[in-house]
């Protein structure tokens, strides 16, 4: 293969490559011309393009509207990095878990955020007799309890409408609402009762490598036992706690 040809094949997969970055959470489906448009290339060459990307799965054509959207093969490329980047984050936490259990006496957790819910992953549960549990894979919603908000309130802003106009409650909606941005603003979230009588929770968010946040750090524990009062007193050492382990899970060196 000659120099012309390989600059070739790499312009064409640089093409591609800009053409699968024109999708985002909030324009999820593109016609033809939004895409020729995006990537300044013109019509015939985006098409032909496109063919190829929908023959290899990696996208798919809606024949309704003539548009574009992520194919099956691009499903099963984020299960593959969802598994091997959740495993890789549970091993760098557990530590930091572990540690903040002994010294809180708490439930200690990481949560997942999986399509519109968070998911327990990891679990260090308190060796009190009395204490709050959490099975490792239930699947817990975003709108109730800390570690929900504390991955909802850093979701983009058509993402946390997806959730909010889906609410039942309009005082839900309300307080939700004024509360997402203080806790992108502090990186902490409290809840008091909120998913059932007896269960007080806080929890911070773990950051990515571009700031996103699919995981968060939680403890949690009975009510009576662990107060406002008390989650005040540890919630900076909870949101520590998490930001160490966001940057052990950024640190390229690990």
């Amino acid at each position: 293969m000659d120099d012309n040809e390989r600059l070739k094949g790499s312009r064409t997969v640089q093409r591609s490559i800009n053409i699968m970055n024109c999708f985002t959470l909030e324009e999820s489906e593109l016609s033809l011309t939004e895409i020729s448009n995006k990537i300044n290339l013109a019509k015939s060459t985006t098409s032909r393009l496109l063919e190829t990307l929908v023959q290899n799965g990696l996208l798919q054509k809606n024949f309704s509207n003539s548009k574009y959207h992520f194919g099956y093969k691009m499903y099963q490329f984020g299960r593959i990095a969802e598994n091997t980047i959740s495993f890789e984050i549970m091993e760098l936490a557990k530590p930091f878990m572990k540690k903040l259990r002994n010294e809180i006496g708490e439930s200690v957790s990481l949560y997942m955020l999986e399509n519109k819910e968070r998911r327990c992953i990891a679990r260090y549960g308190s060796n009190q007799s009395i204490r709050h549990v959490v099975s490792i894979g239930e699947a817990l919603p975003l709108e109730k309890g800390s570690g929900g908000k504390a991955l909802l309130a850093f979701q983009s802003p058509a993402f946390v409408e997806s959730i909010l106009k889906n609410l039942d409650s309009e005082a839900l909606r309300f307080s939700l609402s004024n509360e997402l941005p203080i806790i992108q603003k502090e990186s902490i979230a409290i809840s008091l009762d909120e998913r059932g009588a007896g269960v007080n929770s806080v929890a911070s968010p773990i950051f990515g490598l571009d700031q996103e946040v699919n995981f968060c750090l939680c403890v949690s524990g009975p009510s009576t036992r662990f107060t406002q009062v008390l989650m005040d007193s540890i919630k900076n050492e909870v949101k520590m706690n998490a930001l160490r382990i966001s940057e052990s899970f950024n640190d390229p060196k690990e």
